[in-house]
């Protein structure tokens, strides 16, 4: 199995609140590790409720600011995302809904250009250029029979609710379940 793999991972204020933090990990089909970055801004620069924020603050790491605002970690996602897929990568979700979905979203969202009398004067590069579908590992696994919450941690993948350690859970157990299918 050849076929490169971007498995990424998404923190944001709450489920619907804005993302925060974002990490990826791109993999071969043996699961060797060829890129693995996280993105982070200030916790406070992101929209959300402060159900949300009190949610973060109990359960999840401090990570240290590489970016000073969301659209900034979207925008760096964003261009590793268009790189690896240029090269065949797939993008891969632990459980796409609704964090990583809405990242998505406003990824695209931020390369609209200004709308004038209700009418966009252009669609965006990015529009057509996210990923489809966006497989998901939590689908994949569940359709092969296994276990869709038992997630146990090599040092490598923890802390829980960092992104780049949840992106290498996820691209382990990606690699596991591409093992696991009938012919794999």
């Amino acid at each position: 199995m050849s076929r490169l793999w971007l498995v990424f991972d998404v923190e944001s204020v709450g489920l619907h609140g804005e993302g925060y933090a974002v990490a990826w990990v791109v993999v071969d089909g043996a699961g060797r590790e060829l890129e693995a970055r996280r993105e982070a801004c200030p916790v406070g620069e992101a929209r959300g409720y402060d159900s949300g924020r009190a949610w973060v603050g109990a359960n999840c790491p401090p990570l240290p600011p590489t970016r000073s605002t969301p659209s900034e970690i979207r925008h760096e996602f964003w261009a590793a995302w268009t790189k690896w897929k240029a090269q065949g990568a797939v993008l891969v979700a632990d459980c796409g809904w609704p964090v990583e979905a809405r990242f998505l979203a406003a990824c695209v969202d931020d390369a609209r250009p200004a709308v004038r009398s209700g009418k966009a004067m252009a669609e965006s590069p990015r529009d057509f250029g996210g990923p489809f579908p966006l497989h998901e590992l939590a689908s994949l696994r569940y359709a092969l029979g296994l276990n869709t919450w038992d997630k146990t941690r090599r040092p490598t993948e923890l802390p829980e609710h960092d992104p780049l350690a949840d992106a290498r859970l996820s691209a382990r157990l990606l690699v596991e379940a591409l093992r696991a299918r009938p012919g794999g």
